[in-house]
């Protein structure tokens, strides 16, 4: 359950277990940064989760893009069709 923590940059607490392999990583790679594991782990998901939310919005703008494709009635013509239309 997160719990919010007051304060100027509204952070809130989580927890999550993770394996070994990534928590012993985690901890050399924090101690040779000299960075702590939280930053690591906010990094971490925030890349994650910014590189997701892109994959949703480009998954709903070409569903949206298709949804009027097909509203438009327009032919498709498949790339065969196409080539022997150009003579290639």
């Amino acid at each position: 359950m997160a719990k919010e923590r007051s304060g100027p940059s509204d952070m809130v607490n989580i927890s999550a277990q993770i394996p070994a392999e990534i928590a012993e990583i985690l901890g050399k790679v924090s101690r040779a940064e000299e960075r702590s594991k939280s930053y690591y782990v906010r990094k971490g998901l925030e890349l994650f989760l910014m590189a997701r939310l892109e994959d949703l919005e480009d998954y709903e703008d070409a569903a949206k893009a298709y949804k009027e494709f097909l509203a438009s009635g327009e032919k498709t013509v498949s790339f065969s069709e196409l080539k022997k239309e150009l003579n290639l």
